[in-house]
This record gives structure tokens, C-alpha cells and sequence, in this order.
């Protein structure tokens, strides 16, 4: 369970404030007041928007314990939306700063090990309270044993919420209580389970929602099928989700990916008009399918097969295994207006010379040879068929601009530069790196959920 709870909370956001170091050992407690050294009361002079600032920083207990000093810093704790994290807290401590808070709650973290062992009455008043004082985040982790503990159907009806993440826990019972989700923004489901007929249930009643998360699940959900005027990115990490369908997503920008060993998922897209990025697309786990057409070897695509808004596309290719290789300029015709490719190659367990011969059949490609501006190969180790596909591109992009080789570990540097100079390339501006990046890159899910990256895949920092 430990370690469980270790992976989960890697995935989730810190609590916004320091939970470190409490005021019971600082100089700053209810024995020794707010005085400076020289016994005047200088932080109490402060204007309340700086002291409500003072307390929205400190742990819930602490931040609770100033309003022993005076009148005044119980009106600013009160005035102040209370941040409540349950690390350190007993259950009654929780209780009891739900009920003396006006609200509202800005932020609440829910992740002790004795929530889902404690009383649903008690458990359940938690969540009422919280709705009825308009939590704007809210994070819920079991943190024990059995991972099957629902959270309170209370939790449906918080209106307020903005974001949700939940952790090691079933979603709430939607049967009885149709989701209240007015507001959210961003949902995350982390190894935690959610019905096919739950998610589907919740997607509609999120007119606000624009991420949508699903990270580390196993059974459920099986089949995410997104009819979302909101969605912005959704982002499916190291999950067993057998088919993602773009059914209609006017707005959905991104679809990002990080398969797991032997999840194969069934990708369609049918009306994703504003897909700008898409990725990881592993070519040998994954199936892809747009509109009608199974994207596969020997067919010819077609422009209903095209999507032309995607300008940003992340592959994960085996070079050793011949079908694999064959569907990346299948795939390439599929997004005719790329500038920006990631390549990441996956070492084959029974390799096979691919015939270098390959590329040079390939004929014109609209993206690579008219818009390509960017090329990243990553974890390249030297193989013939590599090499060859980065020449397929120095020698056909006429509008690139900047090459990336990372090399793995025991490929030489020479042989790669040697195969791939400069002089080749058709692009007289591009300019080509190769260099050493080790088997680590940064692609990690907090940077696959976050809109401000204007590119999630970026590796070269």
C-alpha cells in the first residue's frame, strides 16, 4: 500500500503551503505573541490583506491558532479561505475547522490514512460542508486499505469545485445524484477506478471542463468516448484504456499519451476540428483510426483521413520491426501540416535489419517536404534504419529548422554525424544537434497536463 500511495501522490499537486515546520516550535505561537525582539508588536500593525496573506500560508492547525492572539486575527483567519490539509490533523481537528470557518475553502486535501477507516457519517459532513462553503480544489486519497472505499456522494454536489483530483479510491456513486459540476475546469483520476457509465455520466455536467485526466488505471474506465464542447487536452498516462474516441470535441486541442507494455488502445478521431498536438502514439501498441479509415499498411490515405489542424506529433517507433517502420510515413500523410516531430525509438527484442532501401521508396510527403520546421530523434542507438529515416528528413525538409539527435547510451557520436552531415541537409538554415541525453527524458505527466507548455513534449531542456 505504501508503495501505492507513494506513486499516486507523486502524481498530485503539493498542498500550497509548507507543512514542514509548524509554529509550535517558532518563535511565532500563542505563548510568545507576535512580538519582535524589542517587545513591540510590529506584524500585528500590518494591513489585514497581508495578514490574511500571512495566514493563508500556514498549515491548517497553524493557521487556525493564530486566532488565539487577539479579536483581531481571529477576524482575519475567519475573513481568510481556509486551506485544510488532514497530514498531522485528527479527524475531529478536521471537523472542527470545517465548522467554525465561514468558508469560503480555496483548498482542501483530503490524503491521511484514516479517511477511508473513519465514520461515513463523519466523512460525509466533511464533503457537505465543503460544498456548502464553495471548495475551489479538492484532492482525496485513500490512503488505506481497501482501495475500493467510495468517497460520500456529498462530493457530486460541490458546484464550486475547479479542480478534482482523486486518488486510490472509487468515484462517487453517480447512480442516485446526478453530478453538480458547474465549474470545474480540471478532473484527474489517479489508480482509481471509474466506471465507463460514471465518467460518461460526469463528462456532460462539466460545461467549464478543459483537462481531463486518467493516470495509472486499470479496470476502469475501458472506454473513454469524449462528446465535450469544453475540453481542452486530454491525457491518458500509463493507463489500461482500451479505446479513446474524439466522437465530438470542437475545442479539444491535445490527446496525449503514455502507453504502458501491452495496453494496446484503439485511437479514433472523428470530430476533433482544433487537435493541435497528439502523442505519444506508441506504433506498436496503438491503433489509429480517422473518420472511416484504419490507418494500416498498404492503404492509401485519403484526404477524409487527414487531419490538417495538428501541427505537433509524438511517435514511439521500434526501427527493428519492419511493420512498425512501414506505418511511420502512413501516419506522417495523415497530418499533412506538422511542423513539429517527436521520434522516440524503442529497442526491438528480436531486431531486424530493415532495409535502408525503405525511405528512398517513400515518395512525397506533404508535412515533412513543405512544413517541418522541427525534428526531435531521441534515445537513437546507431541502427542502420534510424539513420536512414533522419536522412529521409535532412534530405527532404525544405523548411526545417533545427534537428535534434539524443543518443542512448553505447551509440557512437561519430558514426551518427558521419551518416548525418550537414551537407545533406536540403534546409541551408537548419541547424543540427547531436548529442548525448541518456535513456531519461522529460516527459512527465505534470508537464502533459499543463496548457501553459506551449509544447509538452519539448526535450531539449
Amino acid at each position: 500500500m505504501d508503495e501505492s500511495l507513494a506513486a499516486v501522490l507523486s502524481y498530485l499537486p503539493l498542498p500550497t503551503f509548507s507543512t514542514e515546520e509548524s509554529l509550535s516550535s517558532s518563535s511565532f505561537s500563542t505563548t510568545t505573541g507576535v512580538a519582535s525582539l524589542d517587545g513591540d508588536d510590529r506584524i500585528s500593525r500590518l494591513p489585514d490583506a497581508i495578514l490574511r496573506s500571512i495566514v493563508s500560508r500556514l498549515p491548517t492547525k497553524d493557521a487556525a491558532r493564530t486566532t488565539a492572539l487577539s479579536s483581531r486575527w481571529h477576524r482575519v483567519w475567519a475573513s481568510t479561505p481556509l486551506r485544510i490539509d488532514d497530514d498531522g490533523l485528527t479527524p475531529d481537528a478536521v471537523t472542527a475547522a470545517l465548522d467554525s470557518h465561514p468558508g469560503p475553502v480555496a483548498y482542501a486535501r483530503l490524503a491521511s490514512a484514516h479517511i477511508a477507516s473513519q465514520e461515513p457519517d463523519v466523512v460525509a459532513s466533511w464533503f457537505a460542508s465543503l460544498a456548502v462553503k464553495d471548495i475551489d480544489d479538492l484532492v482525496v486519497v485513500n490512503g488505506s486499505w481497501p482501495v475500493e472505499w467510495r468517497p460520500p456522494s456529498d462530493l457530486l454536489g460541490c458546484a464550486s469545485l475547479r479542480r478534482l483530483w482523486l486518488g486510490l479510491c472509487q468515484f462517487p456513486d453517480t447512480s442516485g445524484l446526478a453530478p453538480s459540476f458547474d465549474n470545474l475546469q480540471m478532473l484527474s483520476v489517479v489508480h482509481s477506478s471509474m466506471q465507463d457509465s460514471e465518467l460518461h455520466a460526469v463528462l456532460p455536467r462539466c460545461p467549464e471542463l478543459e483537462i481531463l485526466a486518467l493516470v495509472l488505471t486499470q479496470d476502469y474506465p475501458r472506454y473513454v468516448h469524449i462528446w465535450s464542447g469544453s475540453l481542452q487536452c486530454v491525457v491518458l498516462w500509463r493507463s489500461m484504456v482500451r479505446e479513446v474516441h474524439l466522437d465530438d470535441a470542437p475545442n479539444l486541442e491535445r490527446l496525449l499519451l503514455e502507453p504502458i507494455a501491452s495496453a494496446s488502445t484503439h485511437v479514433k478521431i472523428i470530430n476533433a476540428p482544433r487537435l493541435n498536438v497528439f502523442g505519444y502514439f506508441d506504433v506498436g501498441l496503438h491503433q489509429l483510426k480517422i473518420g472511416s479509415t484504419v490507418i494500416k499498411d498498404g492503404i492509401k490515405v485519403k484526404s477524409s483521413a487527414m487531419v490538417r489542424t495538428l501541427r505537433t506529433l509524438a511517435l514511439k517507433v521500434q526501427f527493428g520491426v519492419e511493420e512498425q517502420v512501414k506505418l511511420v510515413p502512413l501516419l506522417l500523410r495523415c497530418f499533412p501540416c506538422l511542423e513539429t516531430l517527436y521520434i522516440m525509438s524503442v529497442p526491438s527484442e528480436t531486431p531486424v535489419n530493415v532495409a535502408v532501401e525503405f525511405w528512398d521508396q517513400v515518395g512525397y510527403t506533404e508535412c515533412v517536404h513543405s512544413h517541418l520546421r522541427r525534428f526531435v530523434f531521441q534515445a537513437v542507438r546507431g541502427e542502420d534504419s534510424e539513420l536512414a529515416f533522419a536522412k529521409f528528413v535532412m534530405e527532404r525538409a525544405q523548411m526545417l529548422e533545427e534537428m535534434l539527435i539524443f543518443m542512448d547510451d553505447g551509440c557512437s557520436r561519430d558514426v551518427v554525424l558521419s551518416c548525418l552531415s550537414s551537407d545533406g541537409c536540403v534546409s541551408a538554415d537548419a541547424r543540427v544537434v547531436v548529442e548525448r541525453h541518456g535513456k531519461s527524458y522529460p516527459w512527465i505527466f505534470q508537464r502533459a497536463s499543463d496548457m501553459s507548455q506551449s509544447d509538452p513534449f519539448d526535450c531539449s531542456t
